[in-house]
């Protein structure tokens, strides 16, 4: 494990160090500079209150399995902030963790699926006031600061083990992602052929997609044609 002050990102660092990184190569900072999320967003985290880090994947095994990791990430995520307190926990296909409906946690996927994966990860832990998006933080369910150096610790643990017995499909894990399915019967926008549509969510499949009822069809969805969700 990689630790730094500051970087401009976790993955970034990843990007630029590949070839010099084993697998499974875990790194983390107090401060990200330019932080991100999914779709170019700006992830922002006060320095030394959070846990931000990235893995690097290079087993092809586990690469081949892309579809999947951001669905296992965010259950293993979600898993363990039930054993720090944290109740209503839900997951929002296809990268974040929320509590009674604030983002706690974002996950992205980069890389070259020829070489290698990253999975970055975002965890609000001790940061307690968040004035340009609404979420929540560890410290703001439980009342208690975490050490985030040791939180990560704990999930770089969690995750490794989850994906070194990654299967090909989901079928150990579906019914314990589905009772914590944030999109589950909740109308969601996607685009199809070009053309933005309108559907209802209806769980993910086995290869990590979103099930979606369109047009009295049942249809997969992939994360790269969601544009938008919305709640009822």
């Amino acid at each position: 494990m990689k630790y730094f002050k500051s970087l401009t990102s976790t993955s970034d660092y990843i990007k630029e160090h590949v070839n010099e990184l084993d697998n499974f190569e875990c790194v983390l900072c107090d401060e990200q500079t330019k932080g991100r999320g999914r779709d170019g967003h700006t992830w922002e985290s006060h320095v030394k209150k959070n846990a931000m880090f990235s893995i690097l994947i290079k087993e092809e095994k586990i690469i081949k399995k892309f579809n999947l990791l951001s669905v296992i990430t965010g259950l293993t995520i979600a898993e363990y902030l039930e054993t720090v307190g944290i109740n209503n926990v839900m997951i929002k296909w296809p990268n974040d963790v929320m509590v009674n409906d604030l983002k706690i946690a974002g996950i992205l996927l980069e890389g070259n699926l020829n070489e290698y994966i990253i999975v970055g990860i975002g965890l609000n832990v001790n940061q307690t006031s968040f004035p340009h998006f609404p979420a929540t933080s560890i410290k703001n369910e439980i009342k208690e600061n975490l050490d985030t150096r040791l939180v990560v610790n704990d999930l770089f643990d969690l995750l490794k083990t989850r994906y070194k017995s990654l299967g090909d499909d989901l079928y150990d894990y579906i019914d314990d992602y589905n009772d914590k399915d944030y999109l589950l019967d909740q109308e969601i926008t996607f685009m199809k052929d070009g053309e933005q549509c309108v559907g209802t969510a209806k769980g993910i499949d086995l290869d990590g997609s979103l099930k979606v009822s369109y047009n009295n069809e049942l249809i997969n969805v992939f994360s790269n044609e969601v544009n938008l969700i919305r709640k009822k």
